[in-house]
């Protein structure tokens, strides 16, 4: 089974206990819930449907799904409105993700509660079985000091994109943990703006005497890209194996129907996407880009040198 069909089916199954639940649903509603690109891809899948259901598939056993107008009704499909059940290895899964986000100390309290149900389901021991930490670098305790006691901080980061060190002075906002790494957060001064910084970049945190009033805005714990109008913009297609990028990273989605996701997205140096797009290899299509096609091709050109 192709990657591209076990999407759709995974999609489907998704999607007829919904209209199950929710009795009479309209076409636009599923095309913008399950991520459709069009309505007749919707109307595709549920034509599907109309011609599956139990063995025997007479007329008593096949799924009755009715298109009028805009509005989709779905009979004779019962057995979708009881609860999924969880295999031991999604269950596990589920368990592992929400208790190393609970480890974090960042999760909200309703997560906790579903973390206990979710236990106690799988078993009593279960969290005694498997340690969740998250392991902090030793800056963070010294960042969140500085950040509680409105003391600014100096810290020495070498950039992602030039690989260069420089000394930064910060008044810090928030330090946390997002999508595998720790992140510091807050102004700074060097930059004249908000800045976030990797703290496995941080090569050394000097805490500061001089204090700092603290900003009134709620702070993120979010990893989030601002764009400016001297960005390059960048955009490439994405193979099935490939699709978490454009859920990873901020920019512009556009399904295709080849079954490849097109991408854009905005850099502040074009040898990030070339990076990217040298790590995805042949899953990943450039397509326009000037700027990132000139730091691919010298990445490439580099790499190719040392190694040869």
């Amino acid at each position: 089974m192709s990657d591209r069909t076990a999407n759709r089916i995974a999609r489907i199954l998704a999607m007829i206990p919904y209209v199950v639940e929710h009795e009479v649903v309209t076409i636009d509603e599923l095309r913008e819930r399950f991520g459709y690109a069009d309505r007749k891809d919707v109307v595709k899948d549920l034509q599907l449907v109309f011609l599956t259901g139990l063995p025997g598939y007479g007329p008593g056993e096949l799924i009755d799904v009715d298109i009028f107008d805009d509005e989709v009704t779905i009979d004779s499909a019962d057995y979708f409105s009881r609860p999924m059940r969880l295999t031991p290895a999604e269950a596990l899964g589920l368990l592992a993700a929400g208790s190393t986000f609970l480890a974090s100390h960042q999760a909200p309290p309703a997560l906790a509660s579903a973390m206990d149900k979710l236990s106690a389901a799988v078993g009593a021991d279960a969290t005694d079985a498997v340690l969740f930490d998250i392991e902090a670098p030793d800056a963070v305790s010294a960042l969140r000091e500085a950040i509680d006691s409105n003391r600014l901080v100096q810290i020495g980061y070498v950039g992602m994109a030039k690989n260069e060190r420089s000394e930064r002075v910060v008044e810090g906002e928030s330090v946390f943990f997002n999508l595998g790494n720790w992140y510091f957060s807050g102004f700074c001064r060097h930059a004249g703006a908000e800045r976030l910084f990797r703290v496995d970049r941080i090569d050394d945190v000097v805490v500061l005497d001089e204090l700092y009033e603290p900003s009134v805005a709620d702070a993120s714990s979010i990893v989030r890209y601002e764009p400016t109008p001297e960005d390059h913009v960048v955009t490439f297609t994405l193979g099935p194996a490939s699709r978490w990028v454009s859920e990873y990273y901020p920019g512009e989605t556009e399904s295709l129907e080849s079954g490849e996701t097109r991408f854009t997205m905005r850099v502040s140096d074009p040898i990030v996407a070339a990076r990217l797009l040298l790590r995805l290899g042949s899953d990943a299509k450039l397509e326009t880009g000037e700027t990132v096609a000139t730091a691919l091709h010298d990445l490439r050109g580099r790499i190719a040198s040392r190694y040869a």
